[in-house]
């Protein structure tokens, strides 16, 4: 007879020294900023991002599809599955001995890839080599900081990095309209389930790896219970986001942006005046509309590729954001926002384009 001991899953394994996140405490805290408030940058993110009217397009479907009301039943399981990562970053030699924390991680790469792939098929229509390359970010940036970093000096590496996002940041500004910041944490939302992916994915391997033992009936019932209801979700899902489309309107409403929804602040503030275009409708027009209009004409006359990339993200997500800006106290509030912007393009400008004060003073006039 063997007197060899059965190992008891109660009893407490020594953590491994590797854990599947920073040993720094602000870093586990940023882990934890991005796990637990991204989810919900994302969801609201999509109220910019939806559709105008039915206009066929699968990416109006898949938008619908991540709505809120169409993904309610799915918020238990990403509850869980956050509150389970949050417990492991905080607790990592406590959290692993139990199976129903670490069914929460399991289940999280589930949801985080289930995510990033309808966010995949969306960004497909428009923009798909943008997200890919955000996608990516995480994955090469810091091999390549640190390979740059052994070839030259840090502080040169951060002088260039600097530079290189400043222009980054110039280009977007022109083109968006000083809408950049916006779309940019758009573009980051988009993004989150991927990066979720990766920490999720990464914490699973760790807990497979150094504390699961065996598949019993429990726990192979938990798994099936867990597919039954998700598949339910699934469904409620599907319909809703046809229900959803259906309340859509079948034309497409007028074109509006966030510059010209500025506009519409009080006019003794915001310095608009009417003007009557040639179909018989009127429009708010001021100084910072003309202004920021010109410095994307300017770009498209530099780099009509680059406009071409960029418009498209604007066109995509510009019209939501102004359709937000419902009242003249939120116009205002555009308008200053849009200051630093206007303010930035112009110097730009008045490199580039000397003349763009007469130019764009002929711009939207009547």
């Amino acid at each position: 007879m063997s007197l060899t001991p059965v190992p008891d899953e109660n009893v407490t394994k020594t953590i491994p020294l590797t854990l599947p996140f920073p040993n720094a405490v602000w870093l586990r805290v940023l882990y934890g900023l991005f796990v637990g408030l991204m989810p919900v940058f994302s969801f609201w993110a999509t109220d910019l991002l939806k559709p105008e009217w039915q206009n066929g397009d699968i990416g109006s479907y898949i938008i619908l599809l991540l709505f809120p009301q169409a993904s309610v039943w799915f918020f238990p399981f990403l509850a869980y599955s956050i509150i389970c990562y949050l417990v492991l970053l905080s607790a990592p030699t406590r959290f692993p001995q139990s199976f129903i924390a670490r069914f929460g991680i399991y289940t999280g790469v589930l949801l985080a890839l289930h995510y990033s792939i309808v966010v995949l098929i969306y960004a497909l229509d428009s923009y798909v080599y943008l997200l890919m390359l955000v996608w990516i970010f995480p994955v090469v940036s810091a091999p390549l900081y640190r390979w740059a970093v052994s070839k030259w000096t840090a502080d040169k590496v951060n002088i260039v990095l600097f530079v290189l996002i400043i222009g980054i940041l110039l280009i977007g500004i022109l083109i968006t309209r000083g809408s950049l910041p916006i779309l940019g944490l758009v573009i980051l939302t988009m993004a989150a389930p991927f990066w979720s992916l990766l920490l999720a994915l990464r914490a699973s391997l760790w807990l497979s790896k150094n504390y699961e033992t065996r598949l019993t009936l429990a726990r192979g019932f938990g798994f099936t219970a867990w597919f039954a209801v998700y598949a339910a979700a699934w469904r409620f899902d599907i319909l809703k986001m046809y229900e959803l489309y259906a309340a859509l309107p079948p034309q497409p409403p007028p074109d509006c942006y966030i510059a010209t929804a500025a506009a519409r602040g009080h006019s003794q503030f915001v310095g608009a005046r009417t003007v009557h275009r040639a179909d018989g409708k009127s429009v708010q027009v001021n100084r910072q509309l003309q202004v920021l209009k010109c410095a994307e004409l300017a770009l498209l006359a530099i780099d009509p590729y680059w406009h071409k990339q960029l418009r498209k993200v604007y066109d995509r997500l510009g019209k939501p954001l102004a359709r937000g800006i419902q009242n003249p106290y939120l116009a205002d509030l555009a308008y200053l926002l849009l200051k630093p912007c206007e303010w930035l393009t112009g110097l730009l400008l008045n490199i580039v384009v000397p003349e763009h004060r007469l130019i764009s003073k002929k711009f939207f006039t009547e």
